[in-house]
């Protein structure tokens, strides 16, 4: 077998290949658009961050937990200034 045969051979093969990895990246480009596209924006044009619709709900929640809790420390604490003052009263 003659080199010439061999390339007769291969370059349909390659040529074929080649094709099929250009359809492999424009379809990965168009993907990789359509992702960035529903994407929310996490960074403004100015260059500051702005919340994920995700870090946002859960900064709400964690926030409203924290208030219940400080809440409830603020009556402990009332309670146990009131109690001291009793205590001070009865001596």
């Amino acid at each position: 077998m003659a080199w010439s045969d061999v390339l007769k051979a291969i370059i349909p093969i390659v040529v074929a290949a080649l094709a099929w990895l250009l359809g492999q990246v424009a379809s990965f480009s168009d993907r990789l658009t359509k992702i960035e596209g529903q994407m929310p924006a996490l960074i403004t044009k100015e260059g500051t961050p702005t919340d994920s619709p995700i870090s946002a709900e859960r900064r709400q929640i964690l926030k409203e937990q924290l208030m219940t809790h400080i809440n409830e420390l603020q009556v402990k604490v009332r309670l146990l200034e009131e109690r001291e003052r009793i205590a001070k009263g009865n001596k």
